[in-house]
C-alpha cells in the first residue's frame, strides 16, 4: 500500500511539474505587452513639463488661506435646497469633522512563531476619543456681532468665501460685498 501511494504521489508530482514548466506564462506575456504599450506612449506622447502650474498655485493659495486663518463668510446648505439656511462671518476655511491633528492609526510590530510583521492599530485622538472615518459634517468658527467666535458644526454642505459676502435670494447666488480678506499670490513664474 505504501508503494502504491508513493508511486501515485510521484506521478502526480511529475505531471504537475510538467504542466507548470510547459504552459505559457500568461502573466509574463501580459506584463511584457503592458510595458511595451507604456514605453510607446512615453516615447510618442511624453508627459509635458511646466515651469509653473496654476493648478499647483491654487493648491498653495488654498493651503496658505487655511493655515493663516483669514476672515471668511460661510454659507450652510441642506442637500436639495437651493438657498442656505444660515450664513455667518467666519474664520478660516470649513474643516471636515474627520480632520485630526494626530495620525489616527499607527503601525505596530507583530512577532510570533512564524516570523515578524506589522499591523495597523487605531489610536485615540489627543482629546481622548476615536474618530469615525466615515463621519459627515463640518466645523466652522463663526463670529458674532461682538466679534466673539463660536463653533457651528453642520451636517450639510458648507461653502466659504474669503471675503465679506451675502446671499441673494432672488438670483440664488452668492454676492461678494467687500474686498477679499487675504492676499492670494497670482503672479506667474517668468521662467
Amino acid at each position: 500500500m505504501k508503494k502504491i501511494t508513493a508511486v501515485l504521489g510521484a506521478a502526480i508530482l511529475a505531471l504537475a511539474v510538467a504542466a507548470c514548466t510547459h504552459a505559457p506564462n500568461v502573466q509574463q506575456q501580459e506584463q511584457a505587452a503592458q510595458q511595451a504599450d507604456t514605453q510607446s506612449l512615453e516615447n510618442n506622447q511624453p508627459i509635458p513639463h511646466y515651469n509653473w502650474s496654476q493648478y499647483r498655485q491654487t493648491l498653495i493659495d488654498a493651503e496658505n488661506i487655511a493655515a493663516q486663518g483669514t476672515q471668511t463668510t460661510s454659507f450652510f446648505f441642506n442637500q436639495g435646497v437651493r438657498d442656505p439656511i444660515f450664513s455667518c462671518p467666519s474664520l478660516g476655511l470649513p474643516i471636515p469633522v474627520t480632520s485630526q491633528l494626530s495620525n489616527p492609526s499607527q503601525i505596530a510590530p507583530v512577532s510570533g512563531k512564524y516570523g515578524g510583521g506589522s499591523q495597523v492599530i487605531e489610536q485615540m485622538d489627543p482629546f481622548g476619543a476615536y474618530t469615525a472615518p466615515d463621519a459627515t459634517g463640518t466645523y466652522v468658527i463663526c463670529v458674532n456681532a461682538s466679534c466673539k467666535p463660536y463653533l457651528f458644526p453642520w451636517e450639510g454642505y458648507v461653502g466659504s468665501v474669503t471675503a465679506p459676502a451675502t446671499w441673494d435670494y432672488t438670483t440664488h447666488t452668492l454676492k461678494v460685498t467687500g474686498a477679499p480678506t487675504s492676499v492670494i499670490h497670482t503672479s506667474k513664474n517668468k521662467g
